[in-house]
């Protein structure tokens, strides 16, 4: 019978084996998924709980609405508008100091009475608009603001994936590198959206356009605008049907350059009139949305869109840098003598 070989004392390779595969992995090389998660469900809750989607939405809507009224063109033909308007009231005293105004008009009256009140208050609202041209360039080249909200939230929700599925990986005592991997590409969309998207420029540009239309967008304010648009109508209406033709007949040798120069302006001057009423009529709710959406972070001591930029930048760098932090403890982990060799995730 032979004998059994003598023990060496050492351990067999299939024991030496087990005790690695079963050896615990560090806490150390786990903070970085905890934290991606933790990174990653503020972005997902930043937009919602400072209601950012219908927010943005609105905001885009009515930067859109204002584009036609923005533009140095557009704005030239309202303050002719005005001056003609100015004009044809000058005309109209001017008859009637010279004895020459043919009867009574009670809507001429009217226009003639409230005209310097609807100059001054409608030259404002331009001269506002007219002062934010930059700004409004600014905001409106920017990314979409419908999709900022989404801009956050899906790399935010990448982030959590990745922490989530990471930490997995290494409770099951692997490193799970590919994790990271998607967790840095998360950080770098972050970093490209207002590298890409002009929402540095457009910070300081927000707050001024927000300050200057708060006062011609209200609800108010619009029903005024309106109830001026219905004087002017109402007077070159009686201009028409009325007064041209008495005037005519009573002084035809009198002089009417002015309502003339009305009356030839008023078809294009009241389609942009009306267009611009209409814009602001529209627009009042989706501007609240948008103050409402600036002031949300008040709280903090700073309004929304002057930390935009940093909004994505700051998670964007935090995702690179825990990203790093973890790639690093896990190649430590993977050397000899770290706590696992498994295989990676």
């Amino acid at each position: 019978m032979t004998a059994a070989p003598p023990s060496t004392g050492l351990p067999a390779y299939a024991d030496y084996v087990s005790h690695i595969e079963s050896a615990p992995r560090r806490a150390g090389s786990r903070w970085p998924f905890i934290a991606l998660i933790v990174l990653g469900a503020l972005l997902v809750l930043a937009p919602l709980l400072t209601g950012m989607f219908p927010r943005a939405i609105k905001g885009e809507a009515m930067i859109e609405a204002f584009r036609p009224h923005m533009d140095p063109v557009s704005l030239r033909d309202y303050r002719e508008d005005l001056r003609v308007l100015d004009d044809a009231r000058t005309n109209l005293l001017t008859l009637r100091a010279n004895g020459q105004q043919p009867g009574q008009f009670p809507l001429i009256d009217k226009f003639v009475r409230d005209y310097p009140a609807i100059q001054t208050d409608l030259t404002g609202m331009v001269d506002r608009i007219d002062a934010n041209q930059e700004n409004y360039r600014k905001l409106s080249g920017t990314t979409s603001f419908g999709a900022l909200p989404w801009l956050l939230a899906l790399p935010g929700l990448a982030l959590v994936a990745a922490g989530g599925f990471g930490l997995r990986a290494a409770a099951n005592g692997r490193r799970g590198p590919g994790w990271y991997g998607v967790a840095a590409l998360a950080g770098l969309g972050l970093l490209l959206v207002p590298a890409t998207g002009g929402l540095f420029q457009a910070a300081p540009a927000a707050q001024p356009l927000i300050d200057d239309f708060r006062p011609i967008l209200t609800t108010d304010q619009v029903r005024t605008v309106q109830g001026y648009f219905v004087t002017i109508v109402g007077a070159d209406g009686e201009l028409n049907s009325r007064y041209s033709g008495a005037l005519t007949a009573a002084h035809p040798g009198a002089e009417r350059a002015g309502i003339t120069a009305l009356e030839t302006r008023w078809q294009p001057m009241t389609a942009r009139f009306a267009s611009l009423v209409g814009v602001l009529n529209d627009n009042v709710e989706n501007f609240d949305a948008v103050a409402a959406l600036d002031d949300s972070t008040r709280p903090l001591g700073v309004t929304a869109f002057r930390v935009l930029g940093w909004g994505f930048v700051i998670p964007g760098a935090l995702a690179l840098a825990f990203t790093a932090a973890g790639w690093r403890l896990s190649r430590i982990d993977s050397r000899p003598g770290g706590s696992t060799g498994g295989a990676s995730a």
